[in-house]
């Protein structure tokens, strides 16, 4: 049982981006919803006229279900990206039909408030086929005022009566704005998702960059002076042996030199503190929109030991990143006796769960530096954990005691 006590305190860091999965929900709902309307304008106009005595109540229950039934299909095409021109068809008819629903029950007596939803239905499809994005509010505005002004017009002539006037100019717009105010937040999110992805390819872009300058500081240096050693043993060949041969060794010194600090740059002796890499996950997990709960400590180790352990999270880092969907992510460091374990375990991982070669050759390395690398998938919990042995530190010498030198 290992010693709770002896874990780190976990810092909370709250991405401010969308999960993708919170946007797939998103979607579904926007989706009822949207298509939903359709229903609950049939529904509010069915209400309405079960309290019409119109004689010609069958024939305006037609053209009011019909009227919305194409409302509703021209906006499940916008909602698939379909073409504008069946939309257009089926708005216009849509339109003829509630036009048609609003005559007949005006040549049998008044008109009632049932067509104030259908409307609202109707206003809201114009909106979305007749107008840019940035438009749409005026649009609506446009819709609403129409709608009210014939409504006005209609109470003047003696069609209708007041209170189905304000009905109108209050329910019009309330579901016209409804539908496509769901479908501009649902946009936003889409938006909001893809300028997350990017901030996740940009911060391992940096330090895709950063690593590839830090090769290039290394390396340039040497390769410039092999280059010229190069050029000193060539031009001198025949005219100077000795020089010559003292050249291409000094050649041979420096290719074993840079060969030395390119193993150590990507073996990742260089700037590879477990601190560095946890700070790094953090950033680079907030800005995948992944909540991550990271130590807000790291334990002071040896180099080697920190270089490996931080190897260990810059590569669950990248696979979470690479090959999961995660929302959530957790980092923590325990310390038992002698040993010391990092765990990194995060949600959303694929089905298949097994190592790529990365984790191959780390385990590896765990392996020759006398730890262990585990890795496992808990239905979509993947965790990767690694395990090293705390050095022994050498004990100290005792002091050389002195010896005096007694004067006789």
């Amino acid at each position: 049982m290992r010693d709770r006590g002896a874990e780190w305190l976990n810092l909370r860091v709250t991405p401010e981006p969308t999960p993708a999965r919170d946007l797939r929900r998103l979607r579904h709902y926007t989706f009822v919803t949207v298509i939903g309307s359709g229903p609950l304008a049939l529904f509010m106009a069915a209400l309405f006229l079960a309290n019409s005595e119109t004689g010609a109540l069958p024939l305006a229950v037609g053209a009011a279900t019909a009227s919305v039934v194409l409302c509703t299909a021209g906006l499940a095409l916008h909602w698939h990206g379909q073409g504008p021109l069946r939309r257009r068809v089926l708005w216009f008819a849509a339109l003829v039909l509630l036009l048609a629903g609003v005559a007949v029950e005006a040549a049998a007596g008044d008109i009632g408030a049932a067509w104030a939803a259908p409307g609202g239905l109707l206003a809201a499809e114009g909106a979305l086929l007749w107008s840019r994005q940035g438009r749409r509010t005026l649009a609506l505005l446009t819709g609403t005022a129409v709608a009210t002004g014939l409504a006005a017009l209609a109470a003047q002539l003696g069609y209708m009566q007041p209170p189905v006037v304000l009905m109108t100019a209050i329910l019009v717009p309330s579901v016209a704005a409804g539908i496509v105010c769901q479908l501009w937040h649902y946009r936003v999110a889409q938006e909001l998702e893809q300028a997350r992805g990017l901030a996740a390819e940009l911060a391992v872009a940096e330090e895709r960059l950063r690593f590839a300058g830090e090769l290039h500081d290394v390396q340039g240096g040497h390769l410039q002076a092999i280059m010229l050693k190069a050029q000193v043993a060539r031009r001198f060949a025949d005219a100077d042996p000795e020089l010559a041969a003292s050249e291409v060794r000094a050649v041979e010194e420096l290719a074993r030199e840079a060969l030395r600090d390119m193993r150590a740059v990507v073996g990742g002796y260089r700037k590879t503190a477990l601190a560095d890499e946890i700070d790094s996950a953090a950033r680079i997990l907030k800005s995948a929109g992944v909540e991550a709960s990271v130590p807000d400590a790291a334990p002071s180790l040896d180099e080697d030991t920190e270089r490996l352990l931080g190897l260990l999270v810059r590569e669950a880092t990248t696979n979470l990143i690479r090959h999961a969907e995660p929302t959530a992510a957790d980092v923590s460091i325990v310390e038992i006796d002698a040993e010391v374990t990092v765990t990194v375990v995060n949600d959303g991982a694929p089905e298949r769960g097994e190592g790529g070669n990365g984790l191959s050759m780390l385990a590896k390395r765990f392996d020759e530096a006398g730890g262990s690398v585990e890795h496992a998938l808990d239905g979509d919990r993947w965790t990767i954990r690694g395990t090293l042995p705390k050095p022994v530190p050498r004990p100290r010498q005792a002091p050389r005691p002195r010896l005096r030198r007694i004067r006789r």
